[in-house]
């Protein structure tokens, strides 16, 4: 068996042999006529650390070198609720939000439309034992909980959520249908929140984990579907959803993260078992076809590789975060696109252990990533920045 991470959960996933749906090697994108430059150095900014039962970012977003979000969840020892931070050019705060009853409340994900208009989505099970989807909004003064879709029977979870150059909000992620777990896609219409009925499902399990936009006719979702672990890539046109072949490569592969600067740029990142232990696994969309691009491990052949967030500001300029383990010592892992290849950056890893979940950037020259750090007690959040 292997483990997978959502939103700062693990859960199994078998390892069958699978055949191979296209998993070899594209030749990359080609590289932009001049450089674009970069931040250099990723350095560890820390947040602050609320809960003494332990704290986890899983979310973030850049609106500008002063403005940023990332979100979470807290836990006192006893329940956990979820939790959000701001910098603001200077220094991280916790920013108060809903409190929820219940034992498990988590935000997964977060997007800004202006520096007034933010959303962040997760799970709670505040009104029930299974988790329902969780909305909250930012606007300007205060987070409040917006209605959602729970349409599952006995749970319903919200992974990640974006916003396009309209303006529109979409949230993804998944549900349980009685027989299995089902796409779960959500566009909010600027009142309410409208789910698609239906979107794809190609096999008894489904799950989505990441959401990307470029416009309203242009949106991609990403997880993976079925018990063999296939990678799963639906794409909106702006009337339909669709799933687009997509590379399963090894014996078994996911998708974490996905992200897009136009309609013929954009990455998804995860991980593939190579039969004894994940690698990290990059795929680039190139306008008409999904390809692996090759990415490094950290860590030596025994070690775990996984990748769980990504980003890119321009057709030379993408980071990865994530995250190599061996035994039960996790290590941050950060890659970066050039133009040309993938490598691995150097970066600031307090702590005994440390994951990154998600990365964002405004531009080249300014990016986060978060996670979760642990030294000696419960986990900490970590917040690296790279400008």
């Amino acid at each position: 068996m292997r483990t997978r991470r959502l939103a700062g959960r693990y859960f199994a996933v078998a390892t069958v042999p699978l055949v191979l749906a296209g998993g070899f090697f594209g030749p990359g994108p080609s590289a932009p006529t001049a450089p674009v430059a970069s931040c250099q150095n990723w350095t560890g900014v820390p947040p602050p650390s609320p809960g003494a039962g332990g704290n986890v970012l899983n979310g973030v977003t850049v609106v500008s070198a002063c403005d940023a979000w990332a979100v979470g969840r807290s836990s006192d020892g006893t329940s956990t609720q979820p939790l959000t931070e701001h910098w603001d050019g200077a220094r991280w705060t916790v920013v108060p939000g809903p409190v929820f009853g219940g034992s498990f409340s988590t935000l997964s994900s977060v997007t800004a439309v202006s520096a007034t208009d933010v959303w962040a989505v997760g799970s709670t099970d505040a009104d029930s034992g299974g988790d329902q989807t969780l909305t909250e909004h930012w606007d300007g003064t205060r987070w409040t909980v917006v209605p959602s879709p729970d349409p599952g029977s006995s749970f319903s979870r919200l992974r990640a959520v974006t916003t396009d150059s309209a303006g529109n909000v979409w949230a993804v992620g998944e549900y349980s249908s009685g027989s299995g777990n089902q796409t779960l896609i959500l566009v909010w219409t600027g009142t309410f929140w409208r789910e698609f009925l239906p979107s794809p499902n190609p096999a008894h399990d489904n799950t989505l984990t990441a959401v990307a936009a470029t416009s309203a006719s242009d949106v991609w979702a990403v997880g993976f579907t079925g018990l063999l672990a296939q990678t799963l890539i639906l794409h909106w046109n702006g009337s339909t959803w669709t799933q687009v072949p997509s590379p399963t490569p090894g014996f078994g592969a996911d998708l974490a993260a996905v992200t897009a600067t136009s309609a013929s740029d954009a990455w998804a990142a995860g991980a593939t078992d190579n039969g004894s232990v994940d690698r990290t696994l990059i795929l680039h969309w190139d306008g008409s076809t999904w390809t692996q691009v090759p990415s490094p491990n950290q860590g030596g052949s025994t070690a775990a590789n996984s990748l769980t967030g990504v980003t890119a500001t321009s057709a030379s300029d993408a980071w990865a975060v994530g995250r190599s383990a061996t035994g039960t010592t996790h290590t941050a892992l950060i890659l970066h696109w050039n133009g040309t290849t993938w490598a691995r950056v150097p970066a600031a890893r307090p702590g005994t252990t440390s994951d990154l979940f998600a990365v964002a950037a405004a531009s080249a020259s300014n990016a986060w990533a978060v996670g979760t750090y642990t030294s000696t007690g419960p986990a900490h959040p970590l917040a690296l920045h790279c400008c």
